[in-house]
């Protein structure tokens, strides 16, 4: 009553507001991104010595593990596994295993964010509208759905690039980021008002430093 509701009708506004997004930029994204994977399946079918279809994890299998003769980890029911975890195994064993990581996440982010972005794009306000959702996640946080806005990626450059095609409504406004600090760690130090924990948290020092002057019995500049 005192905080969930309250919320549920703020965050019904920031629904109904929206976030707004440069289609174009998405767009011109998209169309680097093709050039970028062309680019990337043709060095992929030079270093395997034929054609094939790198997402057929099929094909793939038989290129990696048959034609290239590289050590098998994992199999499966139909042949050999050419998932994410299998091929960072043997990254550093062929060039064309990196190739076809990086292939795999350009290709992620086209399907997922370029072209699943701009599919949501409404035609009147030019915004994307998420859901969110407050009784979906077990530690309470917030989940956005339809689209997810929560998982755009930053590892890779071309990820970040996603997140500037989101701007703020109004001329001359920002986008303001803002992230709670050890929040699980400053609730126990409320709930077992343990004394260290407390005391760091007052002083605005860094929990895990502090941890290793306490453990080591060291000051804190000679914490490395």
């Amino acid at each position: 009553y005192d905080l969930e509701l309250p919320l549920s009708l703020v965050l019904a506004k920031m629904e109904e507001i929206g976030v707004k997004v440069k289609a174009n930029t998405l767009r011109e994204m998209g169309t680097e991104l093709e050039a970028q994977l062309s680019t990337l399946e043709k060095d992929i079918h030079e270093l395997a010595g034929v054609t094939f279809n790198i997402n057929s994890p099929k094909q793939l299998g038989v290129i990696l593990f048959d034609k290239l003769q590289l050590r098998v980890i994992k199999k499966t029911k139909t042949g050999y596994s050419t998932s994410a975890d299998v091929l960072e195994k043997l990254e550093d064993k062929h060039e064309i295993v990196r190739e076809i990581l990086h292939y795999r996440q350009l290709g992620k982010l086209k399907s997922t964010y370029i072209d699943g972005l701009l599919k949501v794009v409404h035609e009147d306000t030019k915004k994307i509208h998420t859901r969110f959702n407050q009784v979906l996640t077990t530690t309470g946080r917030l989940s956005s759905i339809d689209p997810n806005l929560q998982n755009i990626p930053i590892r890779l450059e071309e990820g970040r690039k996603i997140r500037q095609a989101f701007v703020p409504s109004e001329k001359d406004w920002v986008i303001f980021a803002a992230d709670y600090s050890q929040i699980e760690l400053r609730v126990l130090a409320h709930i077992a008002n343990d004394k260290n924990l407390v005391e760091a948290f007052r002083n605005d020092l860094d929990i895990h430093t502090k941890t290793a002057m306490d453990v080591f019995h060291v000051e804190k500049e000679d914490v490395t």
